[in-house]
């Protein structure tokens, strides 16, 4: 059978996309135990300029933490909002705080080992600049 040099390339192609997701989709899933993994992010720029991050940490979630970066380092106003559940049961916590950046800070929600949890952190910044907040978890 004769096959085309095109026909070569696209079957090449078509193989390495399929190599790729099956190797995220595996690299996704096996993630150690302990693993740092972000839950969703934003960014801002400008005069007091605010961003909202949320998102669902999955996997008996441990420690939630928020990150904030301001270009120039400036102080912020951060709050926060977790909703967790836990068999049949669901609770919830939240906050808010003003700190210089860079901020990484651990926030506390109402189980030791919830099930999931839905996480949203926003910050503003006090003056002009660049802002990105994140939300990361380990389980």
């Amino acid at each position: 059978m004769k096959v085309g040099i095109f026909h070569l390339i696209r079957l090449l192609g078509l193989g390495l996309a399929t190599a790729a997701i099956a190797m995220t989709s595996t690299s996704a899933s096996a993630a150690p135990v302990g693993a740092s993994r972000q839950i969703a992010s934003c960014r801002a720029q400008g005069e007091f300029a605010i961003c909202d991050a949320a998102g669902n940490a999955r996997h008996q979630p441990v420690t939630i933490v928020v990150h904030v970066r301001a270009t120039p380092r400036q102080s912020v106003s951060v709050a926060w909002d977790i909703t967790c559940s836990k068999g049949l049961g669901a609770g919830g916590s939240s906050g808010q705080f003003h700190s210089g950046t860079p901020v990484n800070r651990k926030l506390h929600h109402p189980y030791a080992h919830p099930d999931s949890c839905i996480v949203s952190a926003d910050a503003q910044l006090a003056s002009g600049g660049n802002l990105r907040v994140w939300l990361s978890y380990t389980s």
